[in-house]
């Protein structure tokens, strides 16, 4: 009984370590994605060259992610987490000493290694130390931690980039040195305080344990290269369209965020626990018809206090959706290619990410600024709707008890 608790409490001690250096190290996700594109034109970037400094992050990602799953598989998960975030410093230092476009590229290409490594290694970590019935509240847990990370890193930038008397480019630095010393402790914390949760087996052990992926596998990535698609098409558009329909002022529009992020933030863990209560394909079916629904309903929100309410709509659908989905890859893979599973499906997830925004975009400009709306939220309901066809009904398997 003793050794039990003690078990158990050394699994939540560890699963916080995991949850503190994420969100640590997740402090520059916020900003990076507002601020990256007005700090590469103020150094004399064109349209191209910062169309390109996304681009080149998918790619390498679309490069590495497979690779760095399939190894973590035969050498472990620990080491490859923290050089994750070691990657992640080194990227943070080259963009606060960016006075230049290359060292912008060389700070992404860095930043996408360590979203490589970091990712691949804390989805397989979390799923490693989680029993079957709370896997969809630890993915709600990991996700959770990035959000809250990006959250106070953004509120952070906003108050240096603002309130402290310095020029852009001395805020932009002192911001980014900031986040790469974060990124360190975070490494640190992981080298000190996160156990390897790989379980070594022997070859004849491992020939026992499916090395292969399954049909459903298959199934789940389709759903998740539509869908991210589908939902990638409105992340380069989605300000621009607000801003010509409500207001150009960012401050306004970033208070209008400011309670979906705070779900983002706080509302994983407990809602990636319904996943684990009913199934991964009810929470799934929900969020991809509650958020083709908010999408098409934008198209026709005039009061920016309504658009707050949806946006909060859209984020909960997100939050209950998303959690469920990632954790059932690792019931869907085999104990040995566990990593393996989470590469691809990062990779699968950053091709959806890369076609998306180019679609997204000719699409604005070609047929109308409503249209990407209406086809994102077409194409999730179709989404939920195969899901719904493909997987079966997995209730049973997931509801348990408390005794």
């Amino acid at each position: 009984m003793f050794k039990g608790m003690g078990y158990m409490e050394k699994k939540l001690v560890d699963m916080k370590s995991l949850r503190l250096s994420i969100m640590l190290c997740s402090f520059s996700f916020g900003i990076l994605s507002f601020m990256l594109p007005i700090y590469s034109k103020q150094i004399g970037a064109n349209a191209f060259a910062i169309g390109g400094l996304f681009s080149i992050f998918s790619i390498v990602t679309l490069v590495i992610r497979p690779v760095v799953g399939k190894t973590i598989d035969k050498y472990g998960r620990k080491a490859f987490l923290i050089v994750g975030f070691f990657f992640y410093a080194i990227s943070m230092l080259f963009f606060s000493y960016s006075v230049s476009v290359m060292l912008l590229y060389i700070g992404r290409i860095f930043q996408a290694m360590g979203s490589s490594f970091m990712w691949t290694s804390a989805y397989t970590i979390a799923m490693d130390m989680s029993e079957n019935e709370e896997k969809g509240r630890t993915i709600g847990q990991v996700d959770g931690a990035n959000a809250q990370g990006s959250l106070y890193g953004a509120l952070m930038g906003f108050v240096l980039l603002y309130y402290l008397p310095f020029t852009f480019m001395q805020h932009w630095s002192i911001l980014f040195k900031t986040y790469a010393v974060l990124a360190i402790l975070a490494g640190v914390i992981a080298l000190k305080n996160i156990p390897e949760t790989k379980n070594f087996k022997s070859r004849e052990e491992e020939h026992e344990i499916a090395s292969s992926f399954s049909s459903e596998f298959f199934r789940l990535m389709g759903i998740v290269f539509v869908g991210t698609v589908a939902t990638s098409m409105l992340s380069p558009l989605l300000m621009v369209y607000l801003q010509d329909r409500f207001t150009t002022d960012i401050g306004m529009l970033g208070l209008a965020f400011i309670p979906a992020a705070l779900v983002y933030a706080f509302l994983p863990s407990r809602l990636g626990e319904v996943s684990d209560r009913v199934g991964r394909r009810i929470p799934m079916i929900i969020g991809l018809v509650g958020s083709g629904i908010v999408s098409i309903s934008f198209v026709y929100i005039s009061k920016i206090e309504l658009l707050i309410i949806f946006w909060v709509l859209e984020s909960i659908c997100i939050v209950i959706a998303s959690p469920a989905e990632t954790a059932y890859v690792s019931e869907i893979v085999g104990e040995n290619i566990l990593g393996y599973g989470y590469g691809i499906y990062l990779l699968v997830g950053s091709l959806g990410a890369s076609i998306g925004p180019l679609l997204g975009g000719w699409l604005y400009d070609s047929f109308g600024h409503s249209i990407p709306f209406y086809l994102n939220g077409a194409i999730l309901l179709l989404d939920a709707v195969l899901v719904y066809i493909l997987f079966k009904d997995d209730r049973k398997k997931h509801i348990y008890y408390k005794k």
